[in-house]
């Protein structure tokens, strides 16, 4: 998922250290991963590899994947608007992870959910034509809409809200949980904020942001961030590929802690040697999400901020990981401090913490 915008404006990771049940991955011979090059479905191809899985990944450019061939992904060319593509790329397959979306850019709204929705409704037809044993979704807690609970589980409903991205991915659960009616083993899970190397959205567009005095907190930032080191979050993935329990099952995916988004972000600011951030009122973000300020900002050129957006970044929330404890064992094993320990470590291995010249 994308950091929510409103701050714009105004080497791999090892594996896991083994905190969880282990997945028993014995009968799953080949996985074809939408998204290979992306985050999480880069990490998620990298782990599989080790564990001696065979890996497809499916990828509109391959060349963007060269660095998953070298160590022995096949990489193939497909496009999610391209159900001719699909079915090829899911023959063979035990388990489809369809990781592939659209989170927002300058393509339009109209391609993001082409992408988001009509691309999972092909991949679905593709994968049951190919007998996939098991069809497993990446989703986004984003789908919780504007929800205020203090503790958020995945009974809780699921309402669209007026804004792509989170409605989007409601709409795609609903696709994959009527494939999982008609036969096609399938699970959703629900990450959280995934950081870590690699990762773009909470780790290194926030140091970049930080880099360039365009990242602010906004009155005391207490909105919460639900933390998900992506060692913890392919954990979760392996679990959902193949415990027995997992089918027709949808999960949430994170550390199962939050801190808050003054405390998230002066981590990294910290990174950079820096002990404090520019501060705005929290009024201002506010001004900038009701009906006359999103007005304003069209008028500007600048991106309206939306209802869920606005929501996000004061996200009162937790995000409960109990039912992945309890029917997965999931246990995530890189606390926070740790989490962000490799993530800087990394950040410095590869040039992002330099200062800017």
């Amino acid at each position: 998922m994308s950091v929510p915008a409103l701050t714009s404006d105004l080497l791999s990771s090892p594996l896991s250290s083994g905190g969880i049940a282990e997945a028993d991955l014995s009968t799953v011979r080949r996985v074809l991963i939408t998204g290979v090059t992306g985050f999480i479905g880069g990490h998620l191809a990298e782990r599989l590899l080790r564990l001696g899985v065979a890996v497809r990944g499916l990828a509109r450019r391959p060349s963007a994947a060269g660095w998953l061939a070298d160590q022995g992904a096949e990489v193939i060319a497909g496009d999610l608007l391209d159900p001719g593509s699909l079915e090829p790329a899911a023959a063979g397959c035990d388990v489809v992870v369809h990781a592939a979306a659209w989170t927002g850019g300058a393509e339009g709204e109209a391609l993001g959910w082409a992408v988001n929705v009509d691309g999972t409704a092909h991949l679905l037809r593709a994968a049951a034509s190919a007998s996939v044993r098991r069809f497993v979704y990446v989703s986004s807690v984003a789908v919780y809409g504007l929800n205020r609970s203090p503790v958020v589980d995945e009974a809780a409903a699921t309402p669209p809200v007026g804004q792509l991205y989170p409605d989007s991915k409601i709409a795609a659960e609903g696709l994959v949980r009527e494939a999982h009616g008609r036969g096609l083993e399938a699970v959703v899970v629900r990450p959280a904020c995934t950081y870590g190397p690699r990762g773009v959205a909470w780790t290194i567009s926030v140091v970049e942001q930080i880099k360039a005095g365009r990242l602010v907190l906004l009155g005391e930032d207490r909105g919460l961030v639900n933390t998900g080191y992506i060692d913890n979050v392919v954990d979760g993935l392996l679990l959902a590929m193949a415990h027995p329990a997992a089918a027709g099952e949808a999960f949430n995916l994170c550390d199962g802690t939050a801190v808050t988004y003054r405390q998230f972000y002066l981590r990294y600011a910290a990174m950079l040697g820096l002990h404090r951030l520019p501060t705005y009122p929290a009024w201002l973000a506010r001004g900038a999400a009701s009906s006359p300020g999103r007005l304003a900002r069209r008028l500007l050129g600048r991106r309206p901020v939306g209802p869920w957006s606005y929501h996000f970044r004061f996200n009162p929330s937790r995000f409960s990981i109990e039912k992945a404890a309890r029917l997965l064992g999931y246990r995530p094993a890189v606390d926070f401090d740790e989490g962000m320990r490799r993530t800087e470590a990394w950040l410095r291995r590869a040039g992002y913490l330099e200062p800017t010249r």
